[in-house]
């Protein structure tokens, strides 16, 4: 397959529930930092590495103003501190 050829395939993946997160840190002590490794496309390698900064849910316009989303819970990363070039 050529640069310009591109493939086209389904990427299924299932989601983590709450619940399997607590089994997954249970007995895990509290101030362990938490690590979230990205790829750039489904399936791909890892490239970079984050850590989250903040849980909750999200907020949705529903018409009347502006509602929390409870149907998913978000988690925001950012990149770990450190010395970073601009």
């Amino acid at each position: 397959m050529t640069i310009e050829q591109t493939e086209t395939f389904k990427h299924v993946v299932q989601p983590w529930t709450v619940g399997e997160l607590r089994k997954a840190l249970a007995g895990l002590r509290d101030d362990l930092p938490i690590s979230v490794w990205t790829t750039s496309e489904p399936d791909g390698p890892t490239v970079e590495e984050r850590v989250i900064t903040h849980v909750g849910f999200g907020k949705v316009d529903e018409g009347d103003g502006w509602h929390e989303d409870r149907t998913y819970l978000g988690i925001s990363v950012d990149f770990p501190s450190g010395e970073y070039s601009r």
